[in-house]
């Protein structure tokens, strides 16, 4: 079926692009797979703010979700609605299927697991009602698998695909590094090349593209220079800024991570390379662990009982709380795609922040050196980190300068006009097609 919006178009459409000032009130609808509050990892964080920021600024905000989350799904999304929705907003939970049924259905009809599991029928037709109720200039579909409700856009409504970092480059970085062995090797370099065609085909069908890093933009033109990407990287809490300095002079590590998948394998690698080392040069030096601890990383836990300095603290709500205690971040993740968000909070918590050069890839104003350590490999990573500890004078110096970048360039209070124009010129283009 096709979907026209043509009421009040040529007003709207004028007054897009005459938005230079950021005067233009637009209806914008979010849809996600994860209610996107409390703004605590990566897929929550830039829609919640990009949310918070148009809201702010005046514009009209609905918000769609379709998730698999058990967590008090309903308490947090009548919480986040209450706060920024202007407009008729709704939430449904996926049905559990079997893993292998889900997989074959995957299979025979050629679409890729993770788009799979987010495909329904009943989904479809409320956010179809959403859109025909709420009437969006723009509508923001967020992360890869909720781009495939793009088709129930009316013509004349802009789209806007925002997937924080492309999957191909990830699954590319994660193969290169040799995260996986036998069939799930296999498997994952069959998922890598799916995801380039579904990459290259799919995202051609928005107005935007928005990710995280100029290296994901660059990535993503490769694959297909049709593509009409935005980089709007993500900021940090202005929360953050306000830990006192006197707190800069503790030298405990940190890692902030969702404790699955690359991230866990980093630091299982940290824990086996990097961590003998630091604790043969100083073994009161203690690590704290900050994420949702699943199955996975339990086990992980259970490996290092026995170690005192280290700690599991589980899921923290406020991250100030376990940055005011520590004074070194890890960033024990080497890939080069989106930007990693923990590495910006850190540093804006005034922190040290140590990892791999694909770690600061995506902020291109940072210096190796000068505003966070650049290691080569996870032996040299706790040497370095060694070397930190012993020479406060420089670890305070890293401090000082990766606060300054954070604030100067990763502020989210910085966002919104980039939000904006975002959003108006894929609204604009949208409209243009109808009046000429």
């Amino acid at each position: 079926m096709v979907h026209v919006r043509v009421d009040g178009l040529l007003t709207q459409f004028n007054s897009f692009f005459g938005a230079a000032g950021g005067g233009t009130h637009m209806k914008i609808l979010f849809v996600a797979n994860e209610v996107p509050y409390p703004p605590d990892n990566g897929v929550r964080i830039p829609i919640y703010h990009a949310m918070r920021l148009m809201y702010r600024a005046g514009h009209h905000v609905a918000l769609a979700v379709l998730t698999a989350e058990a967590d008090e799904v309903e308490a947090r999304f009548k919480s986040l609605t209450a706060k920024f929705s202007s407009g008729r907003s709704f939430v449904e939970r996926i049905p559990r299927r079997h893993s292998l049924e889900m997989q074959l259905t995957a299979i025979l009809g050629k679409r890729l697991l993770y788009v799979e599991r987010y495909r329904s029928d009943s989904f479809r037709r409320q956010l179809t009602d959403c859109i025909g109720e709420f009437c969006p200039d723009v509508i923001h579909f967020d992360l890869i698998p909720m781009a495939q409700y793009q088709d129930v856009t009316p013509v004349g409504v802009g789209t806007v695909a925002s997937i924080n970092d492309s999957y191909a480059l990830t699954l590319e970085n994660a193969l290169r590094a040799g995260h996986f062995k036998g069939f799930e090797y296999l498997y994952k370099k069959w998922q890598y090349r799916s995801t380039r065609q579904y990459e290259k085909t799919v995202y051609a069908k928005f107005q935007r593209v928005h990710v995280m890093s100029e290296i994901d933009k660059a990535y993503l033109l490769q694959l297909n220079d049709n593509l009409r990407v935005s980089v709007i990287p993500n900021g940090a809490e202005d929360s953050l800024f306000d830990i006192p300095p006197s707190n800069h002079q503790q030298l405990d590590i940190i890692f902030v991570a969702t404790l699955t998948g690359t991230h866990l394998k980093g630091l299982q690698r940290f824990l086996s390379l990097s961590w003998p080392i630091i604790r043969g040069h100083h073994p009161k030096i203690r690590l704290f662990v900050v994420g949702k601890i699943g199955p996975d990383a339990r086990r992980v836990q259970e490996e290092y009982r026995t170690v005192p300095e280290i700690t599991f603290t589980g899921y923290v709500r406020d991250l100030s709380d376990v940055y005011r205690m520590c004074g070194i971040a890890i960033a024990p993740v080497d890939q080069n795609c989106g930007l990693v968000n923990k590495v910006i909070e850190a540093m804006a918590a005034g922190l040290a922040v140590v990892g791999f050069e694909k770690t600061f890839a995506g902020i291109p104003h940072g210096k190796p050196g000068v505003h966070f350590v650049q290691t080569a490999d996870y032996e040299s990573m706790g040497h370095d980190i060694t070397k930190l500890i012993v020479n406060q004078s420089r670890c305070q110096d890293l401090k000082l300068a990766g606060r300054e970048l954070a604030r100067r360039y990763y502020s989210w209070s910085s966002r919104g006009e980039s939000y904006h124009q975002m959003y108006a010129t894929a609204a604009a283009e949208a409209a243009q097609p109808l009046l000429t």
